[in-house]
């Protein structure tokens, strides 16, 4: 398991390394970049009722889930609770005072969406699962996250692709 400790040591490392900060700030907030990307191609190739359902599996557990939990169960993010400042983004992953940490937006959004596209093209939702794999760790290693917090994540958003796949699929795919 991870302890404070190691958080603090990746702080110290993403602040002298600029490799290892390069490495892991992509993969904890800029990849989620590749998914909506893929996204948009398979817009292109005219697929849009699969990408109907990965942004409905993506709504219902980033706008509902996610925020309901929130209301019930306050964590403090590591960052929070060692006092750091992580590597951010503006637009991807601004640091936030709310106690927010269970579950992770990423992990939950970005399952529900592999999930979805893993259930229609399986290749290619394999691939998406390295990236959010990597994304989960990068999330923790940048100090956003605890382990459990990605895992719950990716739990509740398979679960929310799996009723979107039960549900919403029938009626789009039915003729």
């Amino acid at each position: 398991m991870v302890n404070d400790q190691k958080y603090l040591e990746w702080q110290k490392r993403l602040s002298e390394s600029k490799m290892f900060r390069r490495f892991w700030k992509f993969w904890g907030i800029y990849s989620v970049l590749l998914i909506f990307g893929v996204g948009g191609y398979l817009l292109l190739l005219g697929r849009w009722r699969e990408v109907l359902a990965a942004f409905v599996a993506f709504v219902l557990a980033r706008v509902i889930v996610s925020p309901l939990i929130y209301v019930f169960y306050k964590r403090q993010r590591p960052y929070q609770k060692l006092n750091f400042t992580p590597i951010h983004s503006w637009l991807l992953s601004e640091p936030t005072t709310r106690r927010s940490s269970f579950p992770s937006d990423h992990a939950i959004s970005l399952a529900a969406i592999t999930a979805i596209l893993f259930w229609f093209f399986p290749i290619l939702g394999t691939a998406l699962m390295v990236i959010i794999l990597l994304n989960g760790w990068a999330r923790v290693v940048l100090g956003y996250h605890y382990i459990t917090d990605i895992l719950a994540g990716w739990v509740l958003g398979s679960l929310g692709a799996i009723l979107v796949i039960y549900w919403l699929t029938p009626l789009l795919f039915t003729r």
